[in-house]
């Protein structure tokens, strides 16, 4: 794929895409190993138009983007305002696309509107007198009035219409939370994770002022090692699929469906998933990038409709050069007990990074919205389609690239370990 836009920010530093955060301890099943601690540095709302993206930068400040029409992306608004480094950015709400979310090392949680004028932008800030940092927030509820923060291995919950705090779930994560997430199309379902391996799924719907984690509690799903990503992907239906990353590069997937019995149902499981998708570019003879020989790190997960109905998950993977790499899962008959493989990869985006891709935004569905990457280099990119080829057969294409204007590349080039 071609980077048809590269924006850096006007403060051109190398680090400025990079976060800073305290990675969790060692994997169970790596000992002394200190597992891929993925910063979710992009998010796109999931509104109709589908135009903005937020970015938290080393500067302490979150940055907006606007998709332009020609396909590229434009800085929109700089919000300013933390004390710390900004552990997690997300565009909660589908019909507030300019409402966004941060949490912070600061010990806030803030919600910021980036239609309004400089100095006003921050709309809400929220504090517990027990969290001195927080490392993620969401919003959301039935009606997306609840404010949710992670901190230590506790769950903070506020009432965005009142500015209080509501609860605090503390008996579900034995360790540190590393991301709160509701559910997009079932705005009453709380996904949260941690470095004990959990993730759970509650229903907070009904009264406020009523929720807990003992009777809210739908599922408890096992991964054996610390969670540093989680998401959502459509399977049979929409956003019905929940997408895990692991610090020992594990991807996991479960049913995240309206049947209450199913709910937590392991739908597919990759072990080793960079080495996987390493494989899977090697079988396919596949030599942009340098993704045959080496795959260091997960970016995120995706999923793609296709005509006769039913969608395909697929995996992205990158490179220390910055190239990613994007793979569709194939499931086995038998998930729960046979592991799931990697497909050759049908997009590969290589010459518009080079170092690590920290994040990418992408609704293949949607050919207006192009993929968008993140990366150590302080570039984003947005990507353009090049004639299609099929290497590797089975439908696969892979839509490679050309290099975009050399950009600050000063500074230490960070392992993602």
């Amino acid at each position: 794929m071609i980077p048809v836009t590269s924006w850096r920010s006007h403060r051109g530093t190398s680090r400025e895409l990079t976060q800073h955060r305290r990675p969790p301890p060692p994997c169970r099943s790596h000992p002394g190993r200190s597992p891929i601690y993925s910063p979710h540095l992009l998010a796109s709302t999931d509104s109709s138009d589908g135009k903005y993206l937020a970015t938290s930068l080393s500067t302490q400040a979150v940055k907006v983007y606007q998709r332009t029409e020609d396909g590229g992306i434009a800085a929109l608004v700089e919000l300013t305002g933390h004390g710390a480094a900004v552990t997690d950015v997300t565009i909660p709400l589908p019909h507030e696309p300019c409402t966004v979310c941060s949490s912070s090392l600061d010990g806030t949680v803030r919600l910021w509107d980036c239609r309004a004028a400089e100095g006003q932008r921050e709309v809400m800030k929220f504090v517990a007198g027990f969290a001195k940092e927080f490392a993620s927030a969401t919003l959301g509820g039935g009606n997306d009035h609840l404010v949710v923060g992670a901190q230590n291995e506790q769950v903070v919950f506020w009432d965005r219409r009142v500015g209080t705090g509501l609860e605090v779930f503390e008996d579900s994560h034995s360790e540190d939370v590393t991301r709160v997430r509701f559910q997009p199309g079932r705005r009453n379902r709380l996904f949260t994770a941690g470095v004990d391996g959990l993730a759970c799924a509650f229903d907070v719907g009904g009264c406020p002022a009523d929720i807990n984690d003992e009777d809210g509690l739908l599922t408890v799903m096992h991964t054996g090692c610390a969670i540093v990503e989680l998401g959502f992907v459509s399977g049979a239906g929409d956003d019905d699929v929940l997408w895990l990353l692991t610090g020992n590069e594990d991807a996991w997937f479960y049913d995240a469906g309206d049947d209450a019995d199913t709910i937590g149902n392991t739908l597919a499981y990759i072990p080793d998933t960079r080495g996987a998708a390493q494989r899977s570019s090697f079988a396919a003879d596949i030599h942009a990038g340098g993704l045959s020989q080496q795959v260091d790190y997960l970016v995120g997960c995706f999923s793609r409709k296709e005509p006769g109905g039913g969608s395909t998950v697929m995996v992205a993977a990158g490179t220390q050069g910055g190239a990613v790499g994007v793979y569709p899962v194939v499931a086995s008959t038998d998930p729960a007990s046979s592991p799931a493989v990697l497909g050759a990869p049908i997009a590969v985006m290589d010459g518009g990074h080079v170092d690590i891709v920290r994040a990418m935004a992408w609704k293949p569905d949607n050919a207006a919205e192009p993929p968008v990457t993140g990366a150590e280099d302080s570039r984003m990119c947005a990507w353009g389609e090049k004639k299609a080829v099929d290497p590797g057969g089975d439908g696969g294409y892979i839509q490679a690239g050309g290099k975009i204007g050399r950009g600050d590349e000063g500074g230490r080039r960070h392992s993602p370990y």
